[in-house]
């Protein structure tokens, strides 16, 4: 099963304490999918509405893309052209020492030749960072995400008339604590996963209430600078997954992932974060899902000109997997993606991805390799278009869910 993993390694930067000892960076910055830029293009970005002391940033954006393959898979290919639909509004507080923010986002696909393979999904969030005192600060944080999966999607049943439905509710809480060099940071998450029953093509419906549950998540982590914008870390998280399957498909499970490396912050050409340690498994149903192995969280940006941006990311994790017999799976991704600035309002951006996925107790692997490359055009601050071409391919053990596809679109986004 695909579940939703709250990481609480990365964390928001607190006052300027952080820039003289503890240097933890911040998720916006590792998780920003559009790259990191040295250059600030001031006359491209979006101003937002401003109400007192908030700012609303209101965002749309729609297009068109051919997809080869709507059910993923080797003997089934069916194309059509999908339209994209996609809105988002973020309300931002503006005040000196504490911080909020109000999300709400929907996005829709819809497959012209197969109205089965359209999907909606829509996510509401808050989220609130408060400064205690200057070295010691409370972070909250909740979303409730409804989300409908694509058709041929790995952990889904061949037969499933059209995407799941699956709804998150996520609550996270988290404080941190600066002493000189050091900063200690300790945090906690809940998600509930809610499943939908989907119909059946070849009639009925197919039950999806075993895939329900819950997910506890607990860290602790502490850093050490060695000077501004450098510093080593080490962190320890047990987490415990509760889901409704019983008996022979009973998926609960306890596990821990330790983690140490290094965070780098250095804005004028190198940014990120590089763990290296331990995690392990251990499924309530016996040794046949237990996993025990090395991890990985790498995420660093290099920038080694105004007009570049590199990106390199890494991660182990171990999820459920809801196909009948398979406990469990070891999921390694990496990905390396360019953003160039071959004019100042056009972004080149191709990125190369690797994700193997090994399956525990039967002899499955499934491994996939995308490419993609994608540019952006900006035309002014409240509009930008875009076009990508993006090739996808899954080799598998199991050889009949081995399949590839092609998508290539245009889009336009408008922000305020």
């Amino acid at each position: 099963m695909t579940s939703l993993r709250v990481t609480l390694i990365t964390c928001m930067a607190v006052t300027a304490v952080n820039a003289a000892t503890a240097s933890d960076l911040s998720d916006a910055l590792l998780q920003n999918s559009s790259g990191y830029s040295l250059r600030a293009q001031p006359q491209y970005s979006a101003q937002g509405i401003r109400f007192a002391n908030w700012l609303l940033m209101p965002t749309l954006k729609s297009g068109l893309y051919y997809d080869s393959n709507l059910y993923k898979a080797k003997d089934r290919k069916e194309g059509s052209i999908v339209g994209l639909f996609a809105s988002a509004l973020t309300l931002h507080s503006d005040v000196s020492r504490h911080s909020f923010q109000f999300g709400l986002s929907g996005l829709r696909k819809h497959a012209f030749s197969n109205g089965n393979a359209s999907t909606l999904s829509g996510r509401a969030s808050v989220n609130a960072n408060i400064e205690i005192l200057s070295d010691f600060a409370l972070d909250l944080g909740t979303s409730i995400e409804t989300k409908q999966f694509e058709l041929g999607t790995v952990d889904a049943s061949s037969d499933a008339q059209h995407g799941v439905r699956r709804e998150a509710y996520v609550a996270s809480a988290r404080i941190s604590k600066v002493f000189n060099r050091l900063r200690f940071i300790s945090g906690a998450s809940v998600t509930h996963h809610n499943y939908h029953d989907v119909s059946a093509e070849s009639g009925g419906v197919i039950d999806q209430d075993y895939r329900d549950g819950t997910r506890f998540s607990i860290l602790g982590k502490m850093n050490y600078a060695f000077s501004p914008g450098l510093s080593a870390f080490a962190s320890a998280e047990y987490n415990a997954r509760n889901w409704k399957a019983a008996g022979v498909d009973n998926r609960d499970s306890q596990g821990i992932e330790f983690l140490t490396g290094l965070e780098v912050d250095k804005r004028g050409n190198f940014h990120g974060v590089a763990g290296v340690g331990y995690l392990r498994q251990d499924y309530d149903l016996g040794t046949r899902g237990d996993i025990s192995t090395y991890s990985v969280n790498l995420d660093l940006q290099w920038m080694p000109s105004p007009l570049l941006v590199v990106n390199f990311d890494g991660r182990r994790s171990v999820e459920e997997s809801s196909l009948a017999g398979h406990t469990s799976k070891l999921t390694s991704k990496a990905e390396v993606s360019l953003d160039y600035e071959f004019l100042r309002s056009l972004i080149i951006s191709p990125v190369i991805s690797y994700k193997r996925e090994s399956y525990s107790g039967v002899d499955r692997r499934d491994d996939t390799f995308r490419a993609r490359l994608e540019t952006k055009h900006l035309i002014n601050r409240n509009l930008k278009f875009g076009a990508y071409y993006d090739f996808e391919t899954l080799k598998s053990t199991a050889a009949e869910n081995s399949y590839s596809r092609h998508l290539i679109g245009i889009n336009a986004k408008v922000e305020y």
